[in-house]
């Protein structure tokens, strides 16, 4: 899901297409992808999806994608829960699902807020509404939304089962601190960087960003439904090709604990198999035939 808002420059709009494009290009074989733009007119309406979840959305996310123009409120809450609609009937009962959140602002409407004393504001300047600088805030759909997109967010992981990733486009630093609460309640921070949320301010790190994101969801790791018969007779093919067994697991297959009904992949196998491209993984079991 995409948000249009306000602060966006045009260019910044096209810099993002260019990224999904590549991105979707590298992993729709691999990944089944949605859209869904917001808000849906100049002021807080959502709706949506735009593109419904599937395989091989590439060419119509990029038409829809090319169709929106930024501007706009922020209605992140409410975008949230239409997309999560689109997600809980999607795949088997118990599968991973996720959502990628790229925002250029903060959430900002909702109308049941109020807007006295003051708005929440991240800026010094208490008169002025942080989501609405530098007009002076007089309504509570201009106010900082943060607790409602945070529950969201939170019930979104904890009881849906749906992972939120969160990107934070060119005008969003100012909610620094927001987005990384948002990242976290979506139980999937970024590791190794300065934020929780993935900054990307450039087509450059929006891609890098996308890709980040699309591998962390390819998992290596593979369940094998019941304990095998033959443990040490279980082999593991991936496109054709025998995988070696690694007991230290660096590079190769192994199991991923004592109960022996997960295997993991390492190493160049791991890396193959979260390349986008679509592989053939099997593994064959021993057993007595009588």
């Amino acid at each position: 899901m995409a948000e249009q808002g306000s602060t966006a420059a045009v260019t910044r709009w096209k810099e993002l297409q260019d990224a999904v494009d590549f991105v979707l290009q590298q992993f729709e074989a691999s990944i089944d992808f949605g859209l869904l733009t917001f808000p849906a007119d100049s002021m807080c309406k959502t709706s949506g999806p735009q593109v419904k979840i599937g395989p091989k959305n590439r060419k119509a996310i990029l038409y829809n994608l090319g169709l929106a123009t930024p501007a706009g409120g922020t209605p992140t809450a409410a975008a949230l829960s239409n997309a999560a609609r689109s997600l809980k009937d999607v795949g088997a009962k118990g599968s991973k699902k996720y959502l990628i959140l790229a925002t250029d602002g903060g959430p900002n409407c909702n109308y049941l807020l109020s807007a006295t004393p003051a708005c929440s504001c991240t800026q010094a300047a208490a008169s002025y509404c942080c989501t609405n600088q530098p007009a002076a805030c007089y309504a509570g759909h201009t106010c900082l939304d943060d607790a409602q997109t945070l529950q969201a967010i939170q019930d979104l992981h904890d009881k849906d089962g749906i992972t939120t990733f969160v990107i934070g486009l060119e005008g969003s630093s100012e909610y620094k601190a927001l987005l990384d609460a948002m990242a976290k309640a979506g139980g999937a921070p970024q590791t190794g960087g300065a934020t929780s949320y993935y900054p990307a301010g450039s087509k450059t790190e929006i891609q890098t960003a996308l890709q980040a994101i699309a591998v962390s969801v390819i998992s290596c790791e593979i369940d094998l439904q019941k304990k095998p018969d033959y443990p040490d007779k279980v082999l593991v093919y991936l496109d054709g090709k025998l995988v070696p067994r690694d007991a230290g697991k660096q590079d190769g297959w192994n199991y991923v604990d004592s109960s022996l009904t997960k295997i993991m992949l390492y190493g160049a196998a791991c890396t193959k198999l979260q390349d986008g491209a679509k592989h053939a993984l099997t593994a064959t079991f021993a057993c007595v035939v009588i």
